[in-house]
Formats: structure tokens, sequence, C-alpha cells
């Protein structure tokens, strides 16, 4: 399973974006792209905090789901790791938290929209910041480094752009922003 995710995600990247696009709520994306991401685990640690005004984007649906799938695994991995690393230091897990561990935020503005994923996971270190778009590149065993390369080839292919920013300890931020329209659309 593992090798057919690796040379499915080399075969991602290094193939031509080709976008099929037409009309989807980015709501409706990052729901199901929270459902497919917590599949088979409880979800009570992710909020979505969803612009209910946000209007209609023209975008490829399905690639921007694999991108929200992506982030949005990354963030539950970065979460769990904190929460992993409490039960081996014997740290006090039952403290009540009131703030979940990771937030879906969709935000809309003059001609664009905005998703952001929030997470209180471990952090990215600063020398490792400057890296996380680079093919290969990972910090994680089980890893391939393709996950956020192709992610920002198709965020910046639908005429996107992203941005992380992070800090140890504290958690993660990626925020994406999309036209209301990609390139191409008619």
């Amino acid at each position: 399973t593992r090798l057919n995710r690796i040379v499915t995600e080399v075969l991602d990247f290094a193939k031509p974006l080709r976008f099929d696009l037409a009309e989807a709520s980015l709501n409706d994306i990052c729901r199901a792209s929270v459902a497919a991401a917590w599949a088979g685990e409880p979800r009570q640690d992710v909020r979505l905090d969803l612009d209910a005004n946000l209007p209609s984007i023209v975008t490829d649906a399905e690639c921007l789901r694999t991108v929200m799938v992506n982030l949005l695994t990354n963030a539950r991995h970065a979460v769990q790791a904190v929460s992993h690393a409490a039960a081996l230091t014997g740290t006090d897990a039952v403290t009540v938290v009131t703030v979940p561990a990771v937030v879906v935020t969709t935000r809309a503005s003059a001609d664009r929209v905005a998703v952001a994923v929030q997470d209180r996971g471990t952090g990215i270190r600063a020398e490792d910041l400057a890296h996380i778009f680079d093919p290969f590149f990972t910090t994680r065993r089980a890893g391939t480094g393709l996950g956020l390369p192709i992610a920002k080839n198709i965020v910046e292919g639908l005429g996107g752009s992203i941005t992380v920013t992070s800090r140890i300890g504290e958690g993660t931020e990626v925020r994406i922003e999309l036209p209301l329209r990609a390139p191409g659309a008619a």
C-alpha cells in the first residue's frame, strides 16, 4: 500500500496538470476533505468555520480536494504527534481544551476566496519551513515529501497562492487564496 502511494504521488508530481474546471462550493470541498482525512477516526478535534455567504468558484474541485486532504492529513499527524509526545513524557493529557486541534476556515474578499487550515500541532522548524515545498523533502518517517509540492503546483495552476506560517510547539497555518474563476475558465 505504501509503495502504491509513493508511486502514485511521484506520477502525480511528474505529470502535467490538466484541470476540469466547473462551478463548485469551496465549503463543500472542505467538508468532504475533512471527512476523507479523518476517515475511520473521531473528528471531535476538528472545527469547520465556513463562511455561509461564500460564493461559488470555478475551479477543479477534485484537484482542490486532493490539496485539502493533504493539508488536513498533515495537520492531523502534527496534532497526533503532540498527543503521542505527551503520552510518552507522562504529561497530564486530561487537561480540558476548548480550542479544537484543527480549524478549517473559509472567507471571501472582493474577487478571491481563502481557505485556511490551522492546527495546534508540533509546528515546523524555521530551517525546515524554507524547504517544505521542495520535492522529496520530508521530516516524517513515512512521508514521501511530495504532498506539499503537489499541493503548491495545483493551487498555483488554479491561479492561487499558498502560504505557510508556523511556530514550534504552537502549530501551523496553511492559507490558500484562489480567484473566483480559475485561469482558462469559460
